[in-house]
């Protein structure tokens, strides 16, 4: 990538748990969510993997570092993105390759009570929600968010999310 272009540019590393409100946060900037192409990742598989074997894959955090790294090179590219937001990184080493290719990018973290997040989940309705909220706050995806905020918790800038939603 162009270092003209990384200068131009402001990314956004943005996390939070479940129902933080990372898809509303600043829905206005270009978004990239990792979750989509993790999609198109698992679809050149003939038999795809779960979610937990892809955690313990540095082989998939490869392929899904460098579709997140393509889809942003190319908004930056077309010249039309001056701010990029990439949602849902769930993997320390994806974080890592994150911040090598883009040193200046911002670490985000939403906080937001957990008897929030609850009534969040709770009142969205959203089909995917097909078990309680502490099963899918405590599932190794979630797990594996906490240990972002962990690892990078002196680079990491935190907003309160509450009251947003």
């Amino acid at each position: 990538m162009e270092q003209k272009l990384l200068e131009k540019t402001k990314i956004t590393l943005l996390f939070g748990r479940i129902c933080s409100g990372k898809t509303s946060y600043r829905s206005d900037i270009y978004r990239i969510v990792v979750s989509d192409l993790v999609r198109g990742v698992l679809a050149n598989y003939v038999v795809a993997p779960t979610r937990g074997e892809l955690q313990n894959t540095m082989h998939l955090d490869d392929e899904i570092a460098s579709a997140i790294m393509m889809v942003a090179d190319y908004a930056m590219e077309s010249g039309k993105c001056p701010e990029i937001i990439i949602d849902g990184i769930r993997q320390v080493s994806i974080v890592e390759r994150m911040l090598k290719a883009y040193p200046n990018a911002e670490l985000v973290w939403l906080e937001v009570p957990e008897d929030e997040r609850r009534r969040r989940y709770e009142s969205r309705g959203d089909s995917r929600d097909v078990e309680s909220f502490d099963i899918a706050d405590n599932k190794p995806i979630e797990l594996e968010c906490q240990k972002i905020f962990s690892t990078f918790k002196d680079k990491i800038k935190t907003i309160d999310n509450y009251g947003v939603n």
